[in-house]
């Protein structure tokens, strides 16, 4: 229970998304690599979904960019499966993912901070307060 509040405050400090805890999570547990990743992306959908929704309500939501990125997000997954697939059926081990997630994990771990403090920079550069709080209305 430790380890997952300090992996979920590690990334929501940095920014990441909920997959970064649930994929290793599961994995370090024995789940089949490819029910880890799909259970992960489960779980992160509902937060994907709350994002959408306050977004939508505060009238940020692009909705032709959403449908451009979905669009491509459902052909890139179709094919990614396809390639996930035939590469399991030829190889026979799906060791493969698991480095693809760590990866992923660790770019993410590197590359989120960075382009953090870049834009936080800016922000301050502009004369806006990072400490400042907002009106909510």
């Amino acid at each position: 229970m430790c380890y997952g509040f300090l992996g979920g405050w590690v990334a929501g400090a940095l920014g990441l998304g909920g997959g970064s805890i649930y994929n290793p999570a599961l994995l370090s547990l024995g789940v089949n690599p490819r029910v880890a990743s799909s259970t992960g992306m489960y779980l992160v959908l509902f937060t994907a979904i709350a994002a959408t929704v306050v977004n939508w309500i505060s009238g940020t939501l692009n909705f032709a960019y959403s449908a451009w990125i979905g669009l491509w997000s459902v052909i890139g997954s179709i094919i990614g499966f396809i390639c996930a697939e035939a590469y399991v059926k030829k190889s026979g081990r799906m060791s493969f993912f698991v480095w693809i997630l760590f990866v992923v994990f660790v770019l993410s771990v590197i590359v989120t901070p960075i382009a953090a403090y870049f834009t936080l920079k800016k922000t301050v550069e502009e004369g806006i307060s990072l400490m400042a709080f907002k009106s909510p209305c």
